[in-house]
């Protein structure tokens, strides 16, 4: 049997760039399958956070359409000073209880007002403490909505749907952990972007520490162009070729290498900060990406000012690339850019529980969307059953009517000899007896079709029949009532006296609703007093958050036979 395949797009949108991927998993091994960039213009997003929308959705319909990407559903990711990652212990709660949970102790520890945080929790370990409390220590990932609420406009705008809003960082460590290699210890990935740098430290690919730093590879580029009285592009072209020769060159080195001190300071302080954190070990290595990262000399400073091995982190070493149409220099060159956002195109491992800070409000009107369309597919495979199970009476009743109308043509042409005749007379009696054999068979007919036509005229607007089940019973009076329940007081007159007071069949039906209890009770009132049909008894009501359901069971009045019985009596 073929491994299953699992195929995502990953969109990120830093301070410079758009980038998408579109990555499968089969049978544990990644691929990328496309990869598209487009920049953006200048400032048009800020330490993260989308200033220009319209820009942004602009240049995401541009990376789109030039990369030839056609699925719409995307996992965005999110960076910035306004999302963040904090450990949390807490009381033991079940993984279902988590979020709302976590969203109670997070005040102490979110820097940012209750009523603008994003939430999101994943369980790291159960720990205990010494007086026995079973405690949990959960990963929290929170945002600012100022910061979410922008990068979904944009993509909406673009017409793109967010299946799930990530952390950049935790896309970090899908992205350059190998679980067949493994870390060894802490390792500290350190992403520098155009403007922002995040560092996140993990241990076998689960995340400790996160921090974000206002600075990036643009504050090089704006001291180069500073030093050489250079526009930003031409300065970003220095920067690039800092390891070739010239005046110029050595005097935007001595720039850059003054304006990265303060960078790798900070790099090595937040990686000396978590090795002295209770219970936490020292970092073993520093895996560094991102555009900034390509520095000329960046690494060798790095690695005099701390005891971790620094190595170049490379998200496309462990994936297949054979789809790109990339020359290997080219790969090699994209290869510290596209961290972010092939992490972001990666699932996390099996029993995982996922970051995800989509707005819930967005959440609800997608299960609200889910349970409509479930509805809606029930309701259609009820109504093609029941209209397929008619189909077959229909073909049972033609059949009889057929038999009985070469009955009845043979009972008229005895019936002109039955007077003199002893012989013809005999005739006769066999042929009402068979003409007997036909009439149980018109007796016992319901006519389906009108009785579900008349049940959807009798249910109130607002309900929703999920499923029903019915069953011919021998004409009889009409199952007494429940005590207590409503009883028909007004019926309107029929031709056919008594039938009102006669049961033909049992429904069984299943009513869902999202419009509360009271339509409940309308429901009720409409059927008590519905001339087709009688109210027996319902189930208990079950109800959540949006939506009421309850089962109940109905008889059918006379009201609704099919009269045809009378065509096929036999004249004498």
């Amino acid at each position: 049997m073929a491994a299953k395949s699992s195929r995502r797009i990953g969109l990120e949108i830093s301070n410079s760039a758009v980038r998408i991927a579109e990555v499968s998993v089969s049978g544990g091994r990644a691929k990328l399958l496309n990869l598209g960039q487009v920049r953006l213009p200048p400032r048009s997003v800020v330490d993260g956070a989308v200033v220009d929308v319209l820009a942004v959705a602009g240049a995401i319909e541009r990376c789109m359409k030039e990369g030839g990407f056609t699925i719409k559903e995307v996992h965005l990711g999110a960076a910035g000073l306004r999302a963040i990652t904090r450990e949390l212990d807490m009381p033991h709660v079940p993984d279902s209880e988590l979020d709302a949970a976590v969203r109670l102790q997070a005040l102490d520890v979110i820097p940012f007002p209750a009523e603008k945080t994003l939430l999101s929790a994943r369980p790291l370990e159960d720990i205990t403490l010494p007086d026995g409390t079973s405690m949990r220590r959960v990963l929290l990932a929170a945002a600012h909505r100022d910061l979410v609420d922008p990068l979904l406009e944009a993509i909406t705008t673009a017409g793109l749907v967010a299946l799930s809003v990530d952390l950049a960082s935790t896309a970090l460590v899908r992205a350059l952990y190998d679980p067949a290699v493994g870390s060894g210890g802490p390792e500290a990935i350190v992403s520098i972007g155009s403007g922002l740098t995040t560092i996140v430290v993990h241990e076998d690919g689960v995340p400790h520490f996160v921090r974000t730093i206002a600075e990036g590879g643009d504050t090089i580029t704006a001291a180069i162009a500073g030093a050489l009285d250079l526009p930003m592009d031409d300065a970003e072209s220095t920067k690039r070729n800092l390891d070739s020769t010239g005046p110029h060159i050595r005097a935007a080195a001595a720039a850059a290498q003054d304006a990265a001190a303060s960078l790798i300071a900070e790099i090595r302080s937040s990686v000396d900060y978590y090795s002295t954190l209770p219970g936490r070990h020292e970092v073993r290595r520093v895996k560094l990406t991102g555009g900034g990262s390509r520095l000329a000399g960046l690494a060798d400073r790095l690695q005099q000012q701390t005891r971790a091995e620094v190595v170049a982190g490379s998200a496309l070493a462990r994936l297949d690339v054979s789809s790109l149409s990339l020359s290997p220099d080219d790969i090699v060159r994209r290869d510290p850019l596209v961290s972010t956002v092939v992490g972001l195109g990666l699932p996390d491992p099996p029993g995982v529980k996922s970051l995800d800070l989509l707005p819930p409000e967005i959440l609800a009107a997608r299960r609200q969307h889910t349970v409509e369309r479930t509805v809606i597919a029930i309701a259609i495979v009820i109504v093609l059953a029941l209209a397929g199970l008619g189909a077959l009476r229909y073909l049972d009743v033609r059949n009889a009517e057929n038999q009985s109308t070469a009955l009845s043509q043979q009972i008229t042409g005895l019936n002109a000899q039955i007077a003199s005749e002893d012989k013809e007379a005999r005739t006769y009696s066999e042929i009402t007896g068979d003409a007997a054999s036909v009439v149980p068979v018109l007796s016992r007919e319901v006519d389906w079709p009108l009785v579900l036509s008349d049940l959807a005229k009798a249910t109130p607007t607002g309900g929703v029949v999920t499923s029903i089940s019915g069953v011919w019973t021998p004409p009889a009076a009409p199952v007494a009532p429940v005590a207590g329940a409503p009883t028909t007081t007004t019926l309107p007159p029929t031709s056919q006296a008594g039938l009102e007071n006669i049961s033909i069949a049992n429904l069984s039906i299943t009513i869902s609703t999202n419009q509360g209890f009271a339509y409940f009770r309308t429901w009720l009132q409409a059927m008590s007093t519905s001339p087709q049909f009688r109210y027996v008894a319902y189930s208990s009501i079950s109800h959540t958050a949006s939506t009421v359901t309850w089962s109940a069971t109905l008889t059918v009045l006379g009201t609704v036979q099919s009269g045809r019985l009378q065509q096929f009596e036999v004249t004498k």
